[in-house]
Parts: C-alpha cells; sequence; structure tokens
C-alpha cells in the first residue's frame, strides 16, 4: 500500500518517523522528505513548513511524486473542545477555514480508514476523538473560535494545515485523513503570536524568539510549559501513527 504524509515541523517529522521504522532521505520539490519501505507497504513523508500555503505546495509537490493509496496530514493541535486533554488524539471528521470572523466548511469526504480507526481506538479504551478541525492561518484565541465554530461541532480542534492538504487532496481524487495529537488544551491562550516568531514564510527564526522573550519575559513560563507539552504531544503521535499504520 501506498501512504503520504505530511507533517509541518521537524518534530512531528520525527514522531511519525519513529512509527514509520527505517528512513531514507531525499527531496521532493523544495521540501525535506523521507521513504519508508516495508513489506505491507511504501511510505512517503513530506515536510512541509507551517501554513496554508506550504501545506498546499508540498502536498502539490508530494502528489507529483507519487500518487498514494491514503494521504495524512499529521502533527499536533491545540484542543478547543474542553475535555480535550495534552496528548489526546484528534482524528479528522470534517474540516473548516476560520478566518476573518467567518467559517467556511471545507468540502471534503474523509477516508474510511480514519472512522474505522477511531472506532477501533475508542473501542479499546484509547483517547482518540473524532474531531472538526478547524484550520486558521494564524494563532487565534481558542475562546473566540470556540464561539465562531457551530455549536454541534465535533470536538474540535485548531491547527494550521490540514484544510489545504485535504483540498488538494479531493482534486486530485486522493483518499484524505488527519491525525492530530493536543499540545496545547483549550485554556491555554498563547501569549505570542506566529508573526512575532517566523519569518514570511513561517519559519521559526531563533533571533525573533529570543527578541520576543526580551519584550515579553513573562511568556517563558508558558514557553517551557508547552516545551513539556510537546514532547508529550509527540511521544503520543508517534504511538497512534504506530497503531494506525499497522491497521491499514
Amino acid at each position: 500500500m501506498n501512504i503520504a504524509i505530511i507533517t509541518a515541523m521537524p518534530e512531528e517529522t520525527r514522531a511519525c518517523l519513529k512509527a514509520a521504522g527505517a528512513a531514507e532521505p531525499l527531496k521532493v520539490g523544495r521540501f525535506k522528505a523521507f521513504r519508508c519501505r516495508t513489506p505491507e507497504r511504501n511510505l512517503l513523508l513530506v515536510e512541509s513548513g507551517m501554513g496554508f500555503k506550504n501545506a498546499a505546495a508540498a502536498a502539490e509537490a508530494l502528489l507529483g511524486e507519487c500518487r498514494p493509496a491514503l494521504l495524512i496530514s499529521a502533527g499536533f493541535c491545540g484542543g478547543i473542545a474542553p475535555e480535550l486533554r495534552v496528548g489526546d488524539v484528534a482524528v479528522s471528521r470534517e474540516l473548516c477555514i476560520v478566518a476573518n470572523g467567518a467559517v467556511q466548511p471545507v468540502p471534503v469526504a474523509i477516508a474510511p480508514a480514519a472512522q474505522n480507526f477511531v472506532a477501533r481506538q475508542s473501542a479499546a479504551g484509547a483517547r482518540v476523538f473524532a474531531s472538526q478541525f478547524a484550520g486558521t492561518p494564524s494563532i487565534m484565541a481558542k475562546k473566540q473560535l470556540a464561539l465562531l465554530l457551530p455549536s454541534g461541532a465535533p470536538c474540535p480542534v485548531v491547527e494550521m494545515e490540514s484544510a489545504a492538504i485535504a483540498i488538494v487532496a479531493a482534486e486530485n481524487g486522493i483518499p484524505f485523513m488527519g491525525i492530530r495529537t493536543v499540545s496545547d488544551a483549550a485554556d491555554e491562550e498563547l501569549g505570542f503570536s506566529l508573526d512575532e516568531f517566523t519569518d514570511h514564510n513561517l519559519r521559526i527564526r531563533p533571533h525573533r524568539v529570543a527578541l520576543t522573550i526580551l519584550r515579553k519575559p513573562w511568556i517563558m513560563p508558558q514557553l517551557m510549559r508547552l516545551a513539556r507539552n510537546s514532547r508529550i504531544a509527540a511521544d503520543s503521535l508517534s504511538q497512534a501513527m504506530a497503531r494506525l499504520l499497522a491497521s491499514l
């Protein structure tokens, strides 16, 4: 089975590769990528960088390289639903884009593998949830997002790439699913913006992080907490991806 995975950040990539096994590094267009081959599957992972634009470009480049039976958006997310804890697993049930105070549903079909995975994992007692993935172009307050989303939205989470990847998958007739692990819960509102940490292409720049900390020293405890929570999310993502790949 040919499977493709798109991650945004190196921490997400490492977590997925830990689940996938030995990997051969390569380039897909301008993007860093890895290929993992086993008797059961051929897997191609592409690291896109953050945001809609990078994710869409990576998906286009990936589909120029291969035509997978399943395209997976994998990584971390923020919890909007109050019941979600750090390390919980969210699997796409539906997607939307939230921008300029409006919510736009993404009309894509989710691969049956997503629903099957949630059903099996939930039956086994795992904290795996069928979720609405709310995609935003920048960091938004979770309380604001919660007010914008429909009241019946299933266990919503927020991230920045899956909607763009899903649209490219749908345009090319490729089955899609998203799998994310919670790195910051609903009550963790970020005290900084991406613009403060990143360049024009949403790449984190250490000197910009350092300058932001100098301007806002009070965010240091939050950054330390987020780093710890990201390690929990990475471990959870690796375990969830291992279970998902074994089920395909």
